[in-house]
């Protein structure tokens, strides 16, 4: 009986495993795979970052024309009880009186204009009662932060005898406007479409 004597590779054979040249070249496979990957996570996020603030611009603009759309609603140019115009309008300033959704009866006072208070103008939208009180319940909020550029105008025949054109301002007239058109844009953001509101109790 003879014992079996394991057999030792020789020199000859070749070893199990990978090269330095192997691992170098995978390495550096791996490497450019991860690089295209990053990439492509990269560009990923940009795209969503871009489609996130076109979906916050189109909210916020289509919230800026609901707000407005519906306080030009009901819009009146009767005089208000403190002698005030009912509607009057320059370009960067429109206050009309408009009747009162969930404060009760009467009228409310709704100022739209621009705070140039600091750096950072601001779109405001202001209502309160028309009613001269002591200390009036004043409801002030931001329509749009940031403007770069603020502009409202008018259409209508701003005479008996005059055609109907679009006009910076609309002050001692004792008739709505048919048209206010608002250019709104934001010093962070393109430049946008202006909002054009039709005033329903026009004359």
């Amino acid at each position: 009986m003879t014992n079996a004597v394991p057999h030792r590779a020789g020199r000859g054979q070749p070893s199990a495993g990978f090269t330095l040249i192997e691992l170098v070249v995978t390495l550096a496979l791996a490497g450019v795979i991860s690089l295209l990957l990053l990439q492509g996570i990269s560009l990923a996020t940009t795209g969503l970052d871009r489609i996130s603030r076109k979906a916050d611009q189109l909210d916020e603009r289509r919230g800026v024309d609901i707000v407005v759309r519906r306080a030009l609603a009901s819009a009146s140019a009767a005089p208000a009880p403190d002698g005030e115009p009912g509607f009057t309008g320059t370009p960067t300033r429109l206050s009309f009186l408009s009747l009162a959704e969930d404060n009760g009866p009467g009228l409310v006072r709704i100022e739209i204009r621009l705070d140039r208070a600091g750096n950072d103008r601001s779109l405001l939208f202001i209502r309160h009662p028309a009613a001269s009180t002591s200390e009036p319940h004043v409801e002030r909020s931001v329509l749009v932060p940031r403007i770069r550029e603020f502009r409202i105008a008018y259409f209508g025949a701003d005479s008996i005898t005059a055609e109907p054109a679009w006009h910076d301002r609309w002050e001692g007239i004792a008739y709505l406007p048919k048209l206010v058109r608002l250019i709104i844009d934001r010093s962070d953001g393109p430049t946008r479409a202006s909002i054009v509101v039709r005033v329903w109790n026009a004359g």
